[in-house]
């Protein structure tokens, strides 16, 4: 059931509506649609429609376009927009901030504290402002033992908060815990942070194939021609500086003369092997990445060894982020039906289950990373995309 909440959070009831989709995300912000007479637009905008829900999903998603066209049928209008979450992107922080923890309780600490800064007020002539009203974490959060990641001054919350989670078991749910009134008030946040399950085995093991008679079609990817898996990270520094950094932390040091002027550099390396092209042998495709670390992350004036420690890790960080846009793309899409394992009951967005292959005589476990529905006709079709799939022995 698709249905209609105004700006102030007021339910308005059901939406008559012709088609509907509800794409959920594990790893990014999921958007929706919902396409339907104008007629039954008009009474819902005049009550002041604002918000869309999908019963059964914890998401909410927020009107961000409208579209009106005109048909031999009739006149008709699509709403769309992305989930709530996509309202973190309001926020942003004026400095580079590095998150770096390695228990739950100071991933919490260090999250609690980026936010903190990143949904300050702003000051403009005397009066504040501020993105949202408040964003809290739900007390039902539960974090990952480990984080370490740089954040750009540039980044958006939302993208900062999703990157910082990613490569862990863990993803978000955003909900609106106040919203405005006619007259006053703005639109607050609440995060609850969520681990995703593992259901590959045993009694809550869910498993999709041709055996189990639940699936229409599959398909599956794998991508290489992307993939960088060696780095050589360069960060220009002062000449006065430049001698005293040790080729124990820098083995690339070198000089380049641009426009008359002499400028001195200094890099380490990054490898990752769950990046480098299969069947290739010992062939590992490199990338030259320069990087300009700011006074917020470090002080490349310092050059103890302590300190010429702390820039490497920095500098290897930016690899590793810059990576995710060099990465290996592999996927399984499958259209699943509604047969042994029920969409909501035995598995959800996060989960990771066990997708066979029989035509590839492959069993991979994969998390499942979108879920596409589309509601039309009184029917639900239930598309999963699976990301990074990890092969398993084949079950004949």
């Amino acid at each position: 059931m698709i249905r209609a909440i105004d700006y102030t959070g007021e339910l308005l009831g059901s939406i008559d509506f012709i088609e509907a989709s509800w794409d959920r995300r594990w790893s990014e912000p999921g958007e929706f649609m919902v396409y339907m007479t104008l007629d039954e637009y008009n009474r819902l905008n005049a009550l002041g429609m604002k918000y869309i829900e999908n019963v059964g999903r914890p998401e909410q998603g927020i009107i961000q376009k409208t579209e009106y066209s005109k048909e031999q049928s009739g006149s008709f209008v699509t709403v769309s927009g992305f989930f709530v979450d996509k309202l973190l992107d309001f926020g942003v922080y004026r400095k580079t901030q590095v998150l770096e923890a390695n228990t739950a309780a100071a991933v919490k600490t260090a999250i609690s504290s980026y936010i903190a800064n990143a949904n300050a007020a702003v000051a403009v002539d005397g009066v504040s402002y501020r993105p949202l009203a408040s964003v809290s974490i739900n007390s039902d959060s539960v974090f990952p033992s480990k984080v370490d990641i740089s954040i750009d001054q540039d980044m958006q919350m939302g993208e900062a908060i999703y990157s910082a989670l990613s490569g862990t078991d863990y993803g978000l749910t955003v909900k609106v815990s106040s919203y405005p009134s006619q007259n006053s008030g703005a639109i607050g946040i609440d995060i609850i942070f969520k681990k995703g399950t593992r259901k590959t085995e045993g009694e809550n093991g869910v498993f999709f194939g041709k055996a189990y008679n639940n699936v229409d079609d599959m398909s599956y990817t794998l991508d290489e021609s992307a993939e960088k898996c060696l780095y050589e990270v360069i960060q220009e520094v002062e000449a006065e500086h430049y001698s005293k950094f040790s080729t124990t932390y820098f083995p690339i040091k070198y000089t380049e003369v641009e426009e008359g002027t002499t400028k001195y550099f200094i890099g380490c390396t990054y490898f990752y092997s769950g990046n480098q092209p299969g069947g290739i042998g010992n062939c590992y495709p490199k990338k030259i990445l320069k990087t300009s670390l700011s006074s917020d992350e470090c002080d490349l004036k310092v050059t103890t060894a302590a300190n010429q420690q702390k820039i490497k890790s920095l500098m290897q960080k930016k690899a590793q982020l810059d990576m995710l846009e060099h990465y290996k793309v592999e996927e399984i899409s499958i259209n699943v039906l509604q047969e042994r394992f029920i969409y909501m009951q035995d598995y959800s967005l996060g989960d990771v289950c066990a997708a066979l292959i029989d035509d590839l005589e492959q069993m991979y476990y994969a998390r499942i990373e979108e879920v596409n529905e589309t509601h039309k006709n009184n029917m639900v079709e239930i598309q999963l995309v699976l990301g990074t799939p990890s092969k398993q022995k084949w079950r004949r």
